[in-house]
């Protein structure tokens, strides 16, 4: 999963599990902070706030 989010053109600084979902802080392709949750089942994002 960290390497599909990579190549999706994020960087993060924290990659944790909350509740269900895979939980990322750190930065979109535009360098915007972002906070994004994805669904572990299929890398689908559940939840984005920021970029």
């Amino acid at each position: 999963m960290k390497q599909q989010v990579l190549d999706q053109g994020y960087t993060f600084k924290v990659f944790q599990v909350t509740g269900n979902c895979y939980e990322i802080y750190g930065k979109d392709k535009a360098g915007k902070n972002v906070e994004i949750y994805f669904d572990p089942t299929d890398g689908r994002i559940v939840k984005k706030k920021g970029g």
